[in-house]
């Protein structure tokens, strides 16, 4: 019975959630709505538009840029922390 005290313990521990800083960030609602920021260094090699780009979000932009799921660096500021 000793036991099933200390994974009560446990469990309740586990149920708070730890957020990493680079989590994906929410945009503020405004009246303008989103901006587009273009696409990354990489996708504009590339050329023409790609199936597998992926929607980022700069929070210095306030804006969606669009990237592969690897690239982290905002094409017009260079933010890299979401």
């Amino acid at each position: 019975m000793g036991d099933s005290n200390s994974n009560d313990d446990d469990n309740a521990d586990s149920t708070e959630v730890v957020r990493f800083p680079q989590s994906r960030t929410r945009p503020a609602s405004s009246q303008d709505g989103i901006r587009e920021l273009g696409n990354s260094k990489m996708a504009q090699q590339l050329g023409r538009v790609q199936p597998n780009l992926k929607g980022h979000w700069c929070s210095r932009c306030k804006g969606i840029w669009y990237g592969f799921v690897g690239e982290c660096e905002c094409p017009v500021c260079g933010n890299r922390n979401g």
